[in-house]
């Protein structure tokens, strides 16, 4: 029986802010698009675990090209300000799924500069938030499953892992949770709908 159910966030609850972020440090920091990502990949992975902050990230980056005046505070935060777009049918739809009594939360590779940035919006109807910086590990890592099951209060076949990356849905199901990836709306809500067959849903969100 379907207890609980977990969303990732960017992609999945908003908009995938990846690009937007991108284009705007790209742009702020007047490199190509391959030397950013050839900048900032090898580090993604250690400020997604908090284990380097924003300025060291930053400190490693300008090592390899030229350091730009009068910078924002935080480049990220400045980002992500730009980049939010939430999908109010999937927070509706989140709302429903709690109202017919599953908890729900949320599971996400993101920095903390992001999380910032969220606390100051209303995520009061999740049981859950997990971020991977917070926790020191990250998706598709076993660990940060292992943590999301403990939070949650529910055994993993008891949850629903929803996620835009095929490589962190695979992860899902090797450790045991319902996982489904998101392409589209219509074609997550017929695989959501699947496995939520005591639970009659609205699709008008």
């Amino acid at each position: 029986m379907i207890k609980g159910v977990l969303f990732d966030l960017g992609g999945v609850l908003i908009d995938n802010p990846a690009e937007e972020m991108k284009s705007y440090i790209m742009n702020l920091l007047d490199v190509s698009p391959d030397k950013l990502q050839s900048l900032t990949s090898p580090l993604m992975p250690l400020f997604q675990k908090g284990m380097i902050e924003e300025g060291e990230f930053w400190k490693r980056v300008f090592s390899e090209i030229p350091m730009i005046d009068n910078l924002p505070p935080s480049i990220w935060t400045e980002a992500i300000k730009r980049s939010y777009s939430p999908r109010d049918y999937m927070f509706t739809l989140a709302s429903d799924l709690k109202a017919h009594g599953l908890k729900i939360g949320i599971l996400s590779n993101t920095e903390v500069p992001v999380v910032n940035f969220l606390s100051k919006i209303d995520f009061s109807i999740f049981d859950v938030l997990l971020y991977s910086c917070l926790e020191g590990t990250r998706k598709p890592e076993k660990e940060i499953y292992l943590l999301a099951t403990k939070r949650m209060g529910v055994k993993a076949e008891e949850l629903i892992f929803i996620d835009d990356f095929e490589e962190n849905v695979q992860a899902g199901i090797e450790n045991g949770m319902h996982s489904i990836l998101y392409t589209s709306y219509s074609h997550f809500y017929k695989e959501l709908e699947k496995l939520t067959r005591n639970f009659p849903l609205n699709n008008k969100y």
